[in-house]
């Protein structure tokens, strides 16, 4: 997925502030999901929802402003109830910014993990998105 870095990303050195890292990753997953037809709205009237369980980032390079980036994610592991993704960000061809991000399935009445419905465990392992 491509994303135009602006001022309002950049911290007061001028360098991409490394929560906004987290936003990228987060907007990356939301595609993918979309792109996989699992919408959050589809997602919820089944009665679930995915939260972050863990996230493992390494910050490898800086970004600045008017940077263009794109973040993917992939699927690593699929289990009963969670999903382990790496997640990239990419800027001229170069990695900046890799992740492990563990979700877990959820139900939206108890907040506690449930069992990855078989449709959407279908659409996972479809593989990556960008």
């Amino acid at each position: 997925m491509p994303i135009k870095l602006y001022f309002e990303d950049t911290d007061a050195l001028g360098i991409i502030y490394h929560a906004n890292y987290i936003k990228y990753f987060e907007r990356a997953r939301t595609d993918w999901l979309r792109a996989a037809d699992l919408d959050h709205g589809p997602l919820m009237e089944m009665g679930i929802g995915f939260v972050i369980r863990s996230a493992d980032i390494e910050w490898l390079s800086p970004l600045t402003i008017d940077a263009q980036i794109e973040a993917t994610a992939q699927v690593l592991t699929l289990g009963r109830s969670s999903i382990t993704l790496a997640q990239t960000i990419v800027h001229d061809g170069v990695e900046v910014c890799r992740a492990t991000i563990l979700m877990v399935c959820v139900s939206i009445t108890t907040k506690r993990p449930v069992s990855v419905p078989e449709n959407v465990r279908a659409a996972f392992m479809k593989g990556t998105a960008e």
